[in-house]
């Protein structure tokens, strides 16, 4: 099987997540590799949770090459069908087939090109699982619990949909916060006799969106400014009681002048000014990331791919958490369109022919660079 058909293959299993389920495909891609002639584990992190995790050679200053295994939900909305796999007018669709199962396969077919090459450094393969739902059954539990897995290893590439021609040095990071109102209950009829915890949150969404509007005046050389967005709001328990509870998600994205404690900092500055109280939880923070343009991983790329630009996205990826917690320069690169247009996670999602195609060349090339 080629890139193409492979893909095609990893397409028409289904891995969404949630539920999170990656049992069948990563014993899919154990299958492919060891028949290749590689050895591969298969780790459980979780009830039909797994990761697989295989390497070519040996030696110090050795390649990653990461995928993840789970997609997001299929989702409503497809002319096209979700796990079909199917080839029309140079696209490949299916769900996962752009995020990122193309360069999952990618990955695969460079394993089986070096599989039997004596390579002086080692080339590692890590196929995840749980990247779209928090990382805590995929990298997270292997840097946990199998450290010793990345050994030698200096340099990674998140197999991510980038686009061929870019190569992403920097992201941003996260920063999800969870702000909960509370009121008091009261008949619908009495108003007066209650303490309404929606209108406090719709006070607080107002000034959100103020900061919204003031994030852009500062901005970062390559990944601009930070962004504030609500993602949820869930209050009330029926029409006729005044709600004593609401809860407002946060997704705060921030830029590398930016903190974690300077973001809290603003969300206390609109409750104190509003003159509310609120209970302000973190639930997820992980750093923004920018690698140096001299790594030894972007030269490289770019000795092959000189024409290719140094980019930084809003989205975010693994990549930080192997270059904070193991210190593996990794940069995002990969199969996408060739334009600008992202569509991970939308329905039709699809991945180029001649993209994939050109990915694992490519891949292969950076491979042999850096471990032959």
């Amino acid at each position: 099987m080629d890139v193409v058909e492979l893909t095609q293959e990893l397409v028409r299993i289904n891995s969404e997540n949630p539920p999170g389920n990656e049992e069948a495909i990563a014993k899919f891609v154990k299958d492919f590799l060891e028949d290749a002639g590689i050895q591969a584990e298969l780790i459980k992190s979780g009830e039909k949770r797994f990761n697989v995790v295989a390497s070519v050679g040996s030696g110090e200053g050795g390649l990653m090459l990461n995928g993840h295994l789970d997609t997001v939900p299929i989702g409503e909305g497809w002319t096209e069908k979700p796990l079909g796999g199917e080839v029309k007018d140079g696209k490949l669709y299916g769900r996962g087939s752009f995020d990122m199962k193309g360069g999952i396969a990618a990955m695969m077919v460079v394993a089986r090109k070096l599989a039997k090459e004596s390579l002086k450094r080692r080339l590692l393969f890590t196929f995840v699982a749980d990247e779209e739902a928090g990382s805590v059954y995929g990298t997270e539990y292997l840097e946990k619990n199998r450290k010793d897995l990345f050994g030698g290893i200096k340099l990674g590439v998140i197999c991510e949909p980038t686009g061929i021609d870019k190569i992403r040095i920097a992201q941003k990071g996260i920063y999800h916060v969870r702000v909960t109102f509370t009121g008091k209950a009261a008949h619908g009829s009495r108003p007066d006799l209650g303490d309404n915890a929606i209108m406090k949150a719709v006070s607080f969404i107002n000034e959100v969106e103020k900061l919204r509007g003031k994030l852009p005046d500062k901005k970062h050389d390559i990944l601009g400014s930070g962004t504030i967005s609500i993602g949820k709001i869930a209050g009330g328990v029926k029409v006729n009681v005044v709600p004593d509870k609401c809860v407002v998600d946060i997704d705060r994205r921030i830029v590398p002048d930016e903190t974690f404690q300077s973001a809290a900092r603003q969300f206390q500055d609109m409750l104190d000014r509003l003159g509310l109280e609120a209970k302000v939880e973190p639930l997820a923070a992980r750093d923004p990331m920018v690698i140096s343009e001299s790594s030894p991983i972007v030269k490289e790329i770019m000795a092959i791919l000189p024409n290719a630009k140094l980019v930084g996205l809003s989205g975010y990826t693994e990549a930080e958490m192997y270059y904070k917690d193991l210190g593996i320069d990794c940069v995002s690169w990969g199969a996408g369109l060739t334009g600008d247009k992202n569509l991970a996670h939308m329905a039709d999602e699809y991945a180029e022919v001649e993209e994939l195609k050109r990915t694992a060349e490519l891949y292969e090339k950076i491979a042999r660079r850096l471990c032959l």
